[in-house]
């Protein structure tokens, strides 16, 4: 078995524009404004029915195997609270809709640092959770019923007709470590 360590790097508006939008507000003119309010407006799609729900990610080491893709939702993740947590994705939009996991090479780990959240184009692959800095981590998680559906009849993450999983250990000998050499998960200092 192979260790690849993943750098984390910054989640800004550039860096993750292959694999969606952040969700902020601010970035662009909001759509909608009248006194006392600013609407900002972002691409949801899915072929079923939307379910909202909070997902709690708890602390876990740093290593995995899998990742993910949805084929028919813009999945979306917005940390509450200001929570801290680390989220890997893989591949660019062009290789999301070919029918082979990406690359390893291609994986990257983003800092969610809680001050914006991310939606996923449909079909980018993603880790199958996020690593939180804390002993947890409270998302609010947008999908859509089918595939939330699908998943949860599992036993395993497996691939089905909504969701398709790849695992590198088993076909390639390999586990992803998440590493810090930037030191981007130490807080930044609160002002006294």
């Amino acid at each position: 078995m192979s260790v690849v360590q993943i750098p984390i790097e910054p989640l800004t508006d550039e860096s993750f524009a292959p694999f969606g939008w952040l969700l902020e507000a601010g970035g662009e003119p909001p759509f909608f404004s009248r006194p006392n309010l600013d609407l900002w407006r972002f691409p949801y799609a899915a072929d079923a029915p939307a379910r909202l729900q909070i997902m709690r990610y708890h602390r876990q080491p740093m290593r995995f195997s899998r990742l993910e893709r949805h084929l028919f939702v813009t999945e979306a993740r917005a940390p509450l609270n200001g929570a801290r947590a680390v989220l890997v994705v893989a591949g660019d939009a062009e290789s999301a809709g070919t029918d082979r996991p990406p690359s390893p090479d291609t994986l990257r780990a983003f800092l969610i640092d809680g001050a914006a959240g991310v939606m996923f184009w449909p079909g980018v692959w993603h880790g199958l959770d996020c690593y939180p800095l804390a002993a947890h981590a409270d998302f609010i998680f947008l999908s859509d019923e089918a595939t939330e559906v699908e998943i949860e009849a599992l036993a395993a993450p497996v691939s089905g007709t909504r969701t398709e999983v790849a695992d590198y250990q088993d076909s390639h000998g390999l586990v992803f470590e998440i590493v810090d050499p930037r030191r981007l998960m130490v807080p930044p200092p609160t002002n006294s």
